[in-house]
Order: structure tokens, then sequence, then C-alpha cells
């Protein structure tokens, strides 16, 4: 039976946050902390931890901690009986909340001291059904598309970015929950979260964002224990979970039609739940027993799904799903092999001050990594007899299956193809996306291949065996990018908070979307900002471009 240890007062509240523990131990006090250190007055918030049957000191810590801060009359401390996941304590959370809006906090998680001050006046504001502040991840990546813009009605209909956080580390009206029975799936139950966020989406067309602050701080700890939810995942159980969120789609209240909307909602699941689980170093680090179990179970999936799902998955998927379609697992692991290695490496061709604003300079391209000591190669495209197709090379035995082949195009994947700069915060974590621009140059592919004479007499002896095109038509693929930064500005309008922001450089194309450091590349803010926006190191990767907010 579940038991309250301590009880808040009855007045009306602004928001109710709802923790769910199990064994976080010590972790627990950062997050703790991080609530009752909020702008928001304690009066104002509540802070509701249920606890599913830890057998630890972390209801004990919460205890003391709260007692030391004079917070009994904000906290609250409910024991559950154990059910293994976070879905329950959540639920039991939610229907504790006495405030206008549920925030949805984890155990290991913390809050900056602003936010559910922001996050409620942003709410309120724009009368939004949610509200989903800015992330900075630890050990994780965090969505960072979603917070390019402010958004104060957005509708995942109209809205895909919506789609790059599915979390439920957000701010509900409890009232929207109520109406609709918004509830988490109990028990064992992977994506439960996603169970719950798409359907509360697909519910409301009044989602907002608080994109100019950082409000919640997602962490992963070294040993991934410190959560609910830690255990290795099972392949069978795992596509069963995905197989319910797709379902969402089908319900009464939520049904998405047969269309392209339909097409893409199923594809992010079908592709970044299923499909990359049998892709790269994802299914190669996995022993062989459960290799096997991953390409069974997600070859199942494929073959419930309709062909045209797969027109909505980015290009590198697409291969990925004929293969999965096709059923043969050493072709998958093939693949897997070839994709492990693909990177980009970014390097910087100038680094200039001007006027306070720095602009960078960037080129890059897709690579192979070919072993710790061997360097990279170039991804290698061919032309279509058309011209207008690039085909991915790929692996000889994958090639030789035609519906792989066929989805090696990547044409439309380069003309969509985006790169941005970024800004990441080395003390706070937080991530910045910078417009860039964009320049893609094609080149032959050269390594390997011979020139001269040499190269003329293979092109006469392809014709003379009937070949139309030869290896010397390879081509390799090239990023050229500039962006700016003006400390004094870059964050949403605001300056850079002190501290050291690290530049890196971001490429998406295809489905291979990575972000990667510009070595020795920083601009360092210092507490008082100094008149000069100094200077910058081009072309010297060991060393710092150093600079501080303009006035």
């Amino acid at each position: 039976m579940d038991t309250a240890i301590s009880h808040a007062p009855a007045q009306p509240l602004k928001v109710s946050v709802v923790v769910p523990t199990y064994n976080t131990g010590d972790a627990v006090l950062t997050g703790l902390r991080s609530l009752l250190e909020q702008t928001m007055p304690r009066a104002e918030f509540e802070v509701i931890y249920v606890d599913d049957a830890s057998d630890d000191d972390t209801v004990a810590l919460l205890e003391e901690e709260t007692a030391a801060r004079g917070a009994e009359a904000t906290v609250r401390v409910v024991r559950a009986a154990h059910s293994g996941w976070p879905g329950r304590p959540r639920n039991i959370g939610t229907d504790l909340a006495r405030g206008e809006f549920v925030h949805y906090v984890d155990d290991d998680d913390r809050l900056a001291p602003e936010a559910l001050e922001r996050l409620y006046a942003r709410a309120r504001e724009t009368g939004a059904d949610i509200v989903v502040g800015r992330m900075a991840g630890h050990g994780r990546p965090a969505p960072r598309a979603l917070f390019e813009q402010p958004r104060a009605a957005a509708d995942l209909r109209s809205d895909p970015a919506l789609l790059g956080s599915m979390t439920v580390h957000k701010l509900f009206r409890r009232a929207f929950l109520q109406e609709h029975g918004l509830r988490f799936a109990e028990g064992r139950v992977r994506l439960e979260d996603h169970l719950f966020t798409l359907r509360a989406y697909l519910l409301t067309g009044r989602v907002a964002t608080v994109h100019d602050y950082t409000c919640y701080h997602w962490v992963r700890h070294a040993d991934g224990k410190q959560n609910v939810s830690y255990a290795r995942i099972e392949p069978y159980s795992y596509i069963d979970s995905v197989r319910r969120v797709l379902a969402v789609l089908d319900a009464s209240d939520t049904r998405v039609p047969p269309g392209p909307l339909r097409n893409r909602l199923v594809a992010r699941w079908y592709g970044k739940k299923a499909l990359d689980r049998t892709a790269g170093k994802r299914l190669l680090d996995q022993p062989e027993d459960r290799r096997a179990a991953w390409c069974e179970a997600v070859g199942a999936l494929a073959a419930e799904l309709p062909p045209e799902t797969d027109a909505a998955l980015p290009t590198r998927l697409r291969i990925v799903a004929a293969l999965a379609r096709h059923g043969d697992r050493a072709l998958l692991e093939e693949q897997a092999a070839f994709e492990a290695g693909v990177v980009h490496r970014p390097r910087v061709t100038s680094a200039r001050w001007r006027d306070g604003q720095l602009t960078v300079r960037c080129s890059t391209g897709l690579v192979r990594r070919r072993g710790r000591a061997r360097g990279t190669t170039p991804l290698a495209f061919t032309p279509t007899r058309e011209g207008e197709g690039r085909l991915l090379r790929l692996p000889e035995r994958v090639a030789a299956l035609p519906a792989a082949a066929e989805r090696a195009d990547f044409a439309r994947a380069v003309r969509r193809s985006n790169v941005r700069g970024q800004l990441r915060h080395r003390e706070g974590g937080t991530v910045l996306n910078l417009p860039a621009s964009r320049h893609v140059v094609e080149e032959p592919h050269r390594r390997g291949l011979p020139t001269g004479w040499a190269a003329r007499l293979l092109r006469a002896a392809a014709r003379l065996r009937g070949a139309g095109r030869d290896r010397q038509e390879l081509r390799t693929l090239r990023w050229e990018s500039e962006f700016t930064v003006d400390p004094a500005t870059a964050d949403h309008g605001r300056a850079l908070a002190p501290g050291t922001w690290e530049l890196r450089f971001q490429l998406g194309c295809g489905g291979w979307r990575s972000s990667q450091p510009l070595r020795g590349y920083a601009i360092e803010v210092p507490e008082a900002a100094a008149p000069d926006g100094g200077t910058a190191v081009p072309g010297e990767p060991d060393r710092s471009v150093r600079g501080a907010a303009a006035r």
C-alpha cells in the first residue's frame, strides 16, 4: 500500500514535479537540490517523489535532505509497491498532483534554477497544453533542432521537429492529462515515455517551447544504473514495444490516416528504434546470439509494414530495410561493418575575428575509417546514366541484391543535406545550433585509382568489355561551409554564458548525422566581458580561438 511520508499544504499550486525513484542513492540529491533552488517560490510548487520500493538508502536520503532544508511543506515522498519500471510511479505521482501543471523529472536529472518559473510563464503566455524546455545532455545527446526557434502552438501534424523530443521531461497541463485519460503504461514496458508523449502530441495542437534557456539537464551516469528502467534490452520485447507505439496511430482518438504523415511517423520508430538496431556498431557490438535475435525481430516487423513506409526512411536506412526484408543476416552484418566506420572529419580553413564577431570556414566530407592506423577513405558515389542520381558504392555482396542497390541513390539526400555550426558550453552542456552556408562540391574519387595512360587503358578495356562505366567515374562529395558567431547575441539574442564554448560542426546527409569538434577552437567568455572580441589562430588546430562577449 502506498504511504506518504510527508504532506504538503492544501493551497493551489502552479506546478507539481513528479519524480520516480528506485535505488538512486546519492545521485537523487543532485536533482532534489536543483528543485529546492528554483526561483519559483516554494509555496507555488510541490515535488512528489514516488519510490518504487528501493532497497537502498534513497528514501532516507530524500527525507534527511528535505528536513535539513526545511522543505517538508514542498516535498512529498511516497512509497509504492515495486513495479520495476517508472510508469506506475509516474501515474501515482500524477494522481496525487495538485498543480495546474505537471512536470516529469527523472531521479538522476536536474532542473536549472529558472526552469519552473520560465516553463510556467511560457504556458500561461501561450495557452499551451505542453511546454518543452531546452535540454542539455550529459553523457547523452539532447534534442537541438526543436530549440532553434521559438514555438508557441506547434502541432505534430505540421511540425516534425517535435519528434526530436519524445521523452516526458516536459510541462503538461494537468487538466489536459485528465481530459484525455493520459496514463503511463505500467509494468516493464519499453518506450513507455514514447507511448505517452506520442498520444499527447496527437491530442493537442498547442505545444510551446522555452528555446532560449536550458531548463533540463539530462544525465547518463557512467554505470548506467541510476535509473528506474535500467536493464538489458531484449530484442523481441523491445520490438513489441515499437509495435505498441505504432498502434497509437490507429487508436480512435489519435488515428492518423494512410498518407505521407503516417508514413513519416511510422518511419520514425521503424527506422530509429528498430532498423537502427541492426546497423553499424549497434549490431556489431552485440554477441552473435543477440545479433541473430535482433535481425529476426526487426525482420518480422519489416514484413508487417507496407513497402511505401520505406520511402519515408532516410536513405541509409532504406538500404538496411531492404536487407531486413530480404532476411539474410550475413548481408545485414556486412552492411553494418561498412556503416560502422562512416564519419565526417571537418577541418577549419579559416577563423577570423572582425567587429567582435568570429567567422569560421569549414570543409568536411563523409569518410570511412579503415582501421586505427590506416586512416580514412571518402565514401564513393557513382553517377547514374541519366546523370541525376548518385549511387553509394556499397559492399559488393550487398550491392548484388537488387532491392538494396536500387535504394542506394543519395542524390535527393545530398540536395536536402544540412550543415550547422555549433557551440557547446563545456561547463553546462548546452549546445547551440548556428545557421551555416552550404556548398556541395563533387570531385573525382582518386584514392587507389590509376591516372594518365593507365587510366586511359582501363577505360578502353572497359569499353571493349561493354561496360558503360568504370571506377574512374566514382565521385566523392565535400561540403564547404561558413558560419559566424557573435558572442553578444549567439544565444537567441542573448550573450553567451561565461565559460568555455567549444566550436563544433554538424553534417547531416541521408541519415548519417554527427557533430564533430573543431579541435583547438573555442571561445572563452569571462565572468566580466572584456572590451575586445579577441583574436583567432586560424589553421592551427592545436591552439584555441579565444574570445570574449563583445560590447
